[in-house]
Parts: C-alpha cells; structure tokens; sequence
C-alpha cells in the first residue's frame, strides 16, 4: 500500500493520524476510529453513516482461489482492461475491492494500490464507507469501482467523493450493472445514459462507456441453479454469448430490410452490465 494522507470523516480535516493506544484520531475534532479485529484494519467510517456495525464485523478474507479467479475475470470482459492499462499514473484506489481477488493483477501491472471496503478482508487496507472517502483531496491518479455503484444509496455522491480524491487529469475505471439481477443491497442499475449523466454532473469529461457482458450471460447465470456447478456454467456462458451475438445479428438485419441503420447503442440497451472510463477536469 503507497502512503497517502488521511482526512478526517466527521469534520473533513486532513489530520487524522494513528495514536499511540492503536487507533486513528484527528488532531482537529479529537475523534477517535479504532482498528478492526481481523489485521488491525483501520475502521474510518463517521457517525453520519448507514453502515450497520454488523456489515462490517466478519472478515472475508481466504477466498477460494476460484473466487479470486472470478474476480480477476472482470478484468477480461470486453475493453475493461484496455481502459486501465491505457491510463497514464500509477497510484491506485481500488474502491470498494470486495475479497481483493483483483489486487495482485493490479500490482502485477506496476500499479500502486490502496484497497477498501465496507469489510475487512486480506487485500483491504480500510474498512469505509464509499460516500465519504477517509482520504485528502487530488492523492489518486486512478480510482476502479468494479461493480460498486449499484451498492451505493447515493451513487452520486459516492462518484463525487472519487473525483475528490482524484488529481486533475486522474481517471476513474470501472463497471456497474445494468440488466443483471438485484443482488443483496443493489439500488440503483443504471443504463449508459445514467452512467454519462452521474459522471457529468460530478465534474467528469471525456466519458466512454462500453458494453461489459450481455444480459444472456448476466440473468442465466444468476438464475438458472445449475449454474453452481462450474462446468455446466461455463458451457451456459458460453451459449448465453453466443445466443446475444445471435440475436443482435438478427435486430440489425432487421434494420437493413427495414433501410435503416441499426442504432449505434443497440449492444448497450441489451448489457448486463457497463464498462467506462471518464477524466476528472483539469483545475
């Protein structure tokens, strides 16, 4: 984890620092955060927030290697890792990192990465909370969220919490669903006109979003119960591609004979999930 420099979540001071009992205090409000159980895990989450104590109490670390595995997998869906590997910087804030399996692909490729979520596990370096970022101001030149934003009661401010943190010029890079399943505390899936909407307004430019895996692959997967056997589910993923493939073929020629062109965003209406990329304005 590269040093960076801690801001304080109930008053937003950068003054927060370890104290000599073990805990985090800031110099300013003189309020104190403890270390979790599990890795003495620094627990920055203020006052104000929704989390309940018990979201946080179990550590999820020692993943399955095939969970890891899964997770990495994000990484080779459509143009994600394109996206990554072509933004320049390399001080990283994986937020909302879940289990970590994505960490050492990540430090793998030279980044520096600093890691939290709402959990402790053995890739996490905080436990916090995504709309009130425990970090100073301009510290990241990238910020991931793989499949976080559904999760957030704000998306909005989560996103604008990001951009504080980001230098000018640093990029975001991540995925949120859209036609997937809702999945334990999921609020809000959003279409690409939502995604392009949540990043302007929070100060972001040069916005691409992509298309990540199709609902085909998304909902068979999430509800068919066959699925939990690997084997099967891998042949169901591959069949759900190539269906979605199928059918797309089949909507645009339907446009040719009607002598029309296909709409550019037609892929994107069928995601299961979105893929972008967008730049934090220059000061």
């Amino acid at each position: 984890m590269t040093a960076v420099a801690l801001r304080c979540v109930e008053c937003g001071a950068n003054s927060l620092l370890p104290a000599p009992d073990g805990t985090y205090r800031c110099k300013v409000c003189n309020h104190s955060f403890a270390r979790h159980s599990y890795r003495s895990i620094p627990i920055l989450i203020s006052s104000r927030s929704r989390l309940a104590a018990e979201t946080m109490s179990a550590p999820k670390g020692r993943t399955l290697e095939r969970r890891h595995r899964r997770l990495r997998n994000h990484w080779r869906t459509g143009v994600l890792a394109e996206l990554l590997v072509s933004t320049p910087g390399k001080t990283v804030l994986n937020y909302g990192c879940g289990e970590g399996g994505d960490r050492a692909w990540m430090e793998g490729r030279g980044l520096e990465v600093t890691a939290f979520d709402v959990y402790p596990s053995d890739h996490s370096d905080y436990v916090c909370d995504g709309h009130e970022l425990p970090f100073a101001d301009s510290q990241f030149d990238i910020v991931t969220a793989i499949s976080v934003f559904q999760y957030l009661a704000d998306p909005l401010k989560g996103i604008s919490e990001i951009a504080r943190v980001l230098r000018p010029g640093g990029a975001l890079v991540g995925t949120v669903a859209f036609l997937e399943a809702q999945d334990k505390q999921t609020y809000f899936h959003m279409t690409h006109l939502g995604v392009r909407e949540l990043l302007s307004r929070a100060g972001f430019e040069a916005i691409e979003v992509y298309p990540g895996w199709s609902f085909r692959e998304s909902l068979n997967e999430s509800f068919w119960v066959w699925n939990q056997i690997s084997a099967l589910s891998a042949i169901h993923r591959a069949w759900g591609r190539l269906s979605f493939r199928l059918g797309l073929a089949l909507w645009r020629a339907g446009y040719r004979m009607k002598g029309k062109s296909a709409p550019e965003d037609l892929e994107m209406r069928f995601a299961g999930s979105l893929q972008f990329k967008a730049v934090k304005k220059m000061a």
